[in-house]
């Protein structure tokens, strides 16, 4: 199926495609995934984990599918991370062998599941209290079965995690006595506030600062005759920082298989290295200079991550015109008069594309304008997968 021709210069140099997509064979919204850019991406954060010593876990988060997982796991990815039981079933189910669970296994609904898991592979979990651990190691003994944990530190995010340090190394010291069928694996921590940095001077800060809380935190554990044979860390901003000292380590970045607009505005990446874009219409316009876009919050999310961001994703092609407010069905796009005609189709770079990857039941695979497969979002919800 085409949605356009590109000029075959255009498309041979890996540019960011054409902006004006015409004709109706793609109902839009929709999410196109340029097939050459992703597998650019994966495979040079491959090269760059593996130049710096580390193993390469990425985080399905930003795609949930099993596709992209394969692709990663091609490149040489060592084991797969997850954030919720439904990606890591799906993982599972695609015989993917080593699994992080980085989410605390707090409800006895996930503490079933989890259980169900560590029988199909070796499952590591993310935990930052006493009780998880404890309820989770309950679980894992009635049941006989084994697994590993991670306690996550709090490197700046305030999200999960406890502070680094001597705090930490004393809750863990006391919750290892107590435990009879989960194994203490080590430290992870995530600086997801990365995405929010004004400068890369407070980019660079933070990278070093989620570095510092994993050893700190390492350090005063072996004070206390407990080893951290896996310490984790990793954000696609951080890890883009030249602050090295990763050996041995497990990095989880996400975001770069697609990068999106959020990046661009850090300064990560280029525009033309972003592999997740929006298809979108355009349906009314209702002054010379505003018109309105068929993909809202529901198709494009309304996160602004960075300040530096300047609307709500960046127009392919078009510099000029911003996306300065989303409702639900609907953008508001403000540019020069007569920047846009009604009826003419756009592709959008999304400011999150691991927010909108799940705002879609699937993903148009393209190269240049040509559709070349169509992936299942396949670990969308929460709900327990059914296995074939």
């Amino acid at each position: 199926m085409s949605l356009a021709e590109d000029p075959p210069d255009e498309r041979d140099a890996g540019g960011p495609g054409p902006s004006v997509i015409p004709g109706d064979r793609v109902t839009t919204p929709a999410a196109l995934v340029d097939r050459r850019k992703l597998q650019r991406n994966i495979d040079a954060m491959a090269r760059r984990i593996d130049r710096a010593g580390a193993q390469l876990w990425p985080h399905v988060k930003t795609h949930k599918s099993r596709e992209i997982t394969r692709l990663q796991r091609q490149a040489g990815a060592c084991g797969v991370t997850a954030a919720t039981l439904t990606e890591a079933e799906l993982l599972a189910d695609d015989g993917v062998a080593e699994i992080l669970l980085a989410y605390p296994p707090a409800g006895h609904w996930r503490r079933e599941r989890i259980v169900a898991l560590a029988r199909r592979c070796e499952l590591i979990v993310a935990c930052d209290s006493a009780d998880a651990v404890i309820a989770l190691d309950g679980a894992c003994a009635d049941a006989g079965v084994g697994l590993r944990y991670l306690w996550e530190v709090d490197c700046g995010l305030h999200r999960c995690g406890t502070e680094p340090g001597v705090a930490t190394a004393e809750l863990v010291t006391a919750v290892t006595r107590r435990t009879r069928a989960i194994e203490f694996a080590g430290l992870m921590t995530f600086p997801g506030h990365a995405y929010g940095a004004a400068s890369d001077a407070e980019l660079d800060a933070i990278a070093r600062a989620e570095l510092d809380a994993i050893h700190v935190t390492a350090a005063a554990l072996r004070d206390r005759s407990i080893d951290c044979p896996v310490l984790s860390i990793g954000s696609t901003p951080t890890l883009h920082r030249p602050v090295g000292g990763i050996e041995g380590m497990i990095a989880r970045p996400g975001n770069y298989v697609f990068y999106d607009a959020t990046q661009v505005a850090l300064g990560i990446v280029g525009v033309e290295d972003c592999a997740l874009s929006v298809l979108a219409t355009v349906v009314s316009r209702v002054a010379s200079d505003r018109f309105v876009l068929d993909s809202g919050s529901k198709a494009l999310s309304a996160d602004r991550m960075s300040e530096r961001s300047s609307g709500y994703g960046i127009v392919v092609g078009h510099p000029t015109v911003t996306i300065s407010k989303l409702f639900e069905e609907h953008a508001i796009v403000h540019g020069p008069a007569g920047a846009l005609a009604v009826g003419e189709r756009l592709r959008i770079i999304p400011n999150h594309s691991c927010v909108v990857a799940n705002l879609h039941p699937e993903l148009h695979v393209v190269d240049g304008d040509r559709i070349v497969d169509r992936w299942q979002v396949g670990a969308r919800g929460w709900a327990q997968r059914e296995r074939a």
